[in-house]
Formats: structure tokens, C-alpha cells, sequence
């Protein structure tokens, strides 16, 4: 038996220590109740997809409840990839609030894991460890949990390691069946942050190119891993991008959402305020945009390490972390205001997804300095420093991972169809169709978007609506025939009748752009799994 335990410890060693360095970042979702963020709705919006995706739409655009029960496109411009991940723990029954418990605890332990592949590159095992454990531990993690409740956010900081990593392992690979990994992993890291948050993707396209400049040698397998990356998810950003002005979505941008009203002064990167409120203009947020300590006070021995080596990584590094505060700043406004596709970002502090990543990272180089993992002798010592360091940050970071207080779930978290068209109705109006109307209040029932078939007898000539928004893609039939589907006054799926018994057949299809997105990503993931599949083909033949 003691054997056997040394023999399981030695070999998941990793997954025990990760286990006992992440618990306590996570500690109050094991609470029977949760507790409310900014963004309550998580459980609500993996109901409306579930809804969606058994009543046979693939991929689930609709979501038939929000807009007071009335429908919008939500998953059509809200990035769904947290929420199929959910969907799969909601399938196999699991509550609905602990599959977006889940979800959010698999970003914290995903993270660890990638952050540690990236760094243990540069900084060896003990650094790799110190790395993750920075990044689990980065004060703005636990703001985008436990504050704002940003799921797609975390979930798309989760993948900027391992996109590092993977970009980073393809620049020095040369045997073409490891090329072939690392163009496939860098793909699926760029594909995870486009499906999982549209401005964290946005961002994305300036640091990744950034990137592949500083790797020039290696742009044509860098080529290949983002058009792959484009084919797997474009069925989300083609149509969130092209169809986007059919719905009020530039409405996120504007008002007190401007860009113009968020940035941030260099001295709250290093406040170790820590609020819940939100963000204002000025420097007095009721919120944390910090980068955390020690984790500032380890870049210096990167620096150190930089000055030795002139590392070209390093150099990029540093060059992005720069970037990405100063576009954090006011003194970046005439950038803003030049590119007006950043406008949609509305918070330039959430640049703080990849300046604060990179500060993670940094951490670990103090192992370069004190030279461990380079002797022979000294384990013990070396293990000892590690712990403390790791120990440090924690501590010094603990008692931010932590919701301001807990709510019974029925409170905010609806899973019932009705309470979330009551109550959530009109909470994501900025999804609406254009041609929406606002009702006085609530349709009656919940719309059921299996049962499109019915039998209606009308007395005379008339122009008839179902209760749901009208968005391009609503077909109907009318005794066989395809009749002209628009918007009426209110903005709902109206078509005409004529007098007499009329067998009606509604459908929810998609527009060409939707259709051709779809077969895009469908051939380009079923030759991503024929590829992969194949050596395990002739394995087995």
C-alpha cells in the first residue's frame, strides 16, 4: 500500500499539488448557495441555449425567453463556448447552477494547468509551478469572478497560456509530426478565445500577430494554425460580425459603456483596494484593477533575466505588457478614437486579461535567479523556496477570492422558463433586433419552438403574428407555400392570411451567411477529427 501511494503521488504529483494550490481560490462554490455578480445570468442564458438545442437548432442562436419572452439572437453575437461546456454537464443532469459552478472551477484548474505548460518552458518545473499558481491567484481573476461574474472573460483569459505555449512549442519544433500537434493545439487556443469572448478576441488579434512578428521563421506554420483556428469558429464570428447591424448591439458601446469613461491610471495598477462596486470616470472605481502583489515585485528578476539573455520571448513579453497598459490609459485615447472597431471593447481595462497574464508569467524567473532547478544538490532548498514563494502569493492574494455575500439560488439564478421571461426579460436588451418593440410588459406563456405547426381558421383577410421577435431566418408556410415573413408594428414574426382554414408551418432556418458559416466550421472540424482519428485508425487495423 505504500508503495503503491509513493507510485500515485510521483505520477500525478502535478494534480494533487494543483488541487491543494487552487481549493482555496474556490472554496465558497462548494456553498449549496451562490452568490450574486455583476453578471447573474449565466444560468439562465445555459437554460435558453438548452432550450434551443432541443428543439433542434444547431448550432442554438435563439434564446426564445429573453426579450420579455418575446426571443433574441443571443447566442448569435454572445459568445457560447462557456455555456456549451455547461450544456454537457446539463445533459447528463446535473443541476443547472453547479454545471455553471463547475464551469467556472474547471477555468481556475485549466488555468493553472496551461500557465504552468507555458512558463515551465522558460523557468523549468519549480517556476512553472510559481507561474500557475501567480495566474490562479492574479487579483483580476478573482474580479472577474467574484465581482463581475465574467464567465466568457475568464474563460477566454484561460486559453491566452496556452496559446503562449503552443505557439511557443511550434516555433522550436522541426519533426513535422510535432509541427502537426502544435499547428492543431495553437488552432484550438485561438479558437477558445473567439468562442469565448468578443473583445478578449478582439485584443487577441493584436498580441497574437504581434507575436508571429517576433517568430518570422515560423509565420507560415503560425498562417496555418489561425486559418484553421477562423475555419472551427466561423459558423460564431461571421455571422457575430457581418449580421451584427440587424440587432442594437453598437448600444453596448454607448452611453456610460463608452470606452471614453474607463480607462484607468497607472497607480491602481498597483492599489491593493479591492471592492465590489464598478467602474466610474476617474481613478475612484469602486472596483480592483490591480496586478497584484508579489507579482509586480517579480518582473524584476525578469528584467535581470532579460539583461542575461536577451531573450526574444522576453522581448515580446515585455514589448506586450507595455502595450497593453498604455492602451489602458488615457494617454491612449487617440488610438481609440481612431480605430473605432476598439470602441465595442467599452472597458479598456479588460486589457487587463493579457497585461496581467504576462505579469504571471514573469513571476516564475525568480527561479532563474537564485539558479534553481540548475543543481544537482539542494532539492530540498529548492522546494523550500518554491513553497514560499507559492505560499506568498496566496497569501498575500487569499482574501480576494471571495464573493461579497451568498444569495439562496432561486434568487437570481432562474431555471424555470417563466422566471426568466418575468424577470430577466429585458435584461439583455442590447441583443434585441433592430425592429423590436418594447412590450408594456411580459408575453403571457413561454413560446414553445417545437410545436411551429398548427391549424388556424380565419374569418377573413388577415395579418398574423406569433409571439416572437422577428430576425432573418423566420420562415413561414402557409397550406404548403412559403409566404413573406416581416416584422409588424411591434416588431414580432408577422405573415398574411387569407380568409378560410389555413395549415401553418413556422421554422426558424438560418440566412446564407449563417448556412455558409456553419458548413465551414463543420468540414473544417470533421477534418481536424479524420486527422486526428487516423493514427488511431492504423493502430487498431
Amino acid at each position: 500500500m505504500k508503495n503503491y501511494f509513493k507510485s500515485f503521488t510521483h505520477k500525478y504529483w502535478l494534480l494533487l499539488l494543483s488541487i491543494l494550490i487552487i481549493i482555496p481560490s474556490i472554496l465558497p462554490l462548494f456553498n449549496a448557495d451562490f452568490f450574486r455578480m455583476h453578471d447573474w445570468l449565466h444560468v439562465a442564458r445555459l437554460i435558453e441555449l438548452d432550450t434551443a438545442l432541443k428543439a433542434g437548432l444547431l448550432p442554438p442562436r435563439w434564446a426564445p425567453d429573453f426579450g420579455w419572452g418575446y426571443g433574441m439572437p443571443l447566442f448569435h453575437f454572445y459568445p457560447p463556448l462557456p455555456y456549451y461546456l455547461a450544456e454537457l454537464l446539463y445533459l447528463i443532469k446535473i443541476p443547472a447552477v453547479w454545471a455553471i459552478k463547475t464551469v467556472f472551477a474547471l477555468n481556475f484548474f485549466a488555468g493553472f494547468y496551461f500557465a504552468y505548460l507555458w512558463a515551465k518552458q522558460h523557468w523549468g518545473k519549480l517556476g512553472g509551478l510559481i507561474s500557475a499558481t501567480a495566474f490562479v491567484y492574479l487579483p483580476y481573476r478573482a474580479v472577474q469572478f467574484y465581482v463581475r461574474g465574467s464567465l466568457a472573460e475568464l474563460t477566454a483569459m484561460t486559453f491566452i497560456p496556452l496559446f503562449f505555449y503552443s505557439a511557443s512549442q511550434l516555433t522550436k519544433t522541426t519533426k513535422s509530426e510535432q509541427t502537426s500537434k502544435y499547428i492543431i493545439l495553437t488552432a484550438l487556443s485561438i479558437t477558445g478565445i473567439f468562442l469565448s469572448h468578443n473583445v478578449i478576441a478582439l485584443f487577441a488579434l493584436l498580441f497574437i500577430p504581434l507575436y508571429f512578428l517576433f517568430n518570422l521563421k515560423s509565420i507560415k506554420k503560425f498562417i496555418l494554425s489561425g486559418l484553421l483556428a477562423f475555419g472551427l469558429s466561423a459558423f460564431f464570428i461571421l455571422p457575430a460580425f457581418f449580421e451584427k447591424d440587424l440587432t442594437i448591439v453598437d448600444k453596448l458601446s454607448t452611453g456610460f459603456s463608452h470606452y471614453k469613461f474607463h480607462f484607468i491610471y497607472l497607480r491602481q495598477l498597483f492599489s491593493r483596494a479591492f471592492a465590489y462596486g464598478g467602474s466610474v470616470l476617474g481613478p475612484k472605481d469602486d472596483i480592483s484593477f490591480q496586478l497584484g502583489w508579489p507579482h509586480i515585485l517579480l518582473i524584476l528578476p525578469a528584467i535581470w533575466t532579460w539583461f542575461k539573455t536577451r531573450s526574444k520571448q522576453l522581448t515580446y513579453i515585455f514589448i506586450a505588457l507595455g502595450l497593453s497598459i498604455f492602451l489602458m490609459t488615457f494617454h491612449s485615447r487617440f488610438i481609440w478614437e481612431k480605430i473605432t472597431l476598439l470602441h465595442m471593447a467599452q472597458f479598456p481595462w479588460r486589457l487587463l486579461a493579457f497585461s496581467a497574464s504576462f505579469i504571471a508569467f514573469m513571476s516564475g524567473s525568480i527561479t532563474k535567479v537564485f539558479k534553481i532547478n540548475q543543481k544537482k544538490t539542494n532539492k530540498n532548498q529548492d522546494k523550500l523556496f518554491t513553497a514560499a514563494i507559492i505560499l506568498l502569493i496566496i497569501g498575500l492574494n487569499f482574501n480576494y477570492f471571495k464573493p461579497k455575500e451568498f444569495n439562496p439560488n432561486d434568487d437570481y439564478y432562474y431555471t424555470q422558463r417563466a422566471k426568466i421571461k418575468d424577470n430577466l426579460g429585458g435584461t439583455l436588451s442590447d441583443y434585441l433586433p433592430k425592429t423590436a418593440i418594447e412590450p408594456d410588459q411580459p408575453v403571457n406563456q413561454v413560446f414553445d419552438l417545437k410545436a411551429l405547426s398548427f391549424t388556424i381558421q380565419s374569418e377573413e383577410p388577415e395579418v398574423y403574428a406569433i409571439n416572437q421577435f422577428y430576425f432573418p431566418g423566420w420562415q413561414a408556410k402557409v397550406n404548403d407555400q412559403f409566404v413573406e415573413v416581416k416584422p409588424n408594428e411591434n416588431g414580432l414574426v408577422s405573415f398574411d392570411l387569407e380568409a378560410g382554414e389555413n395549415q401553418i408551418n413556422i421554422k426558424l432556418d438560418k440566412t446564407k451567411l449563417q448556412r455558409l458559416s456553419d458548413y465551414l466550421s463543420f468540414i473544417t472540424w470533421l477534418g481536424l477529427l479524420a486527422f486526428l482519428f487516423k493514427p488511431l485508425k492504423s493502430k487498431f487495423s
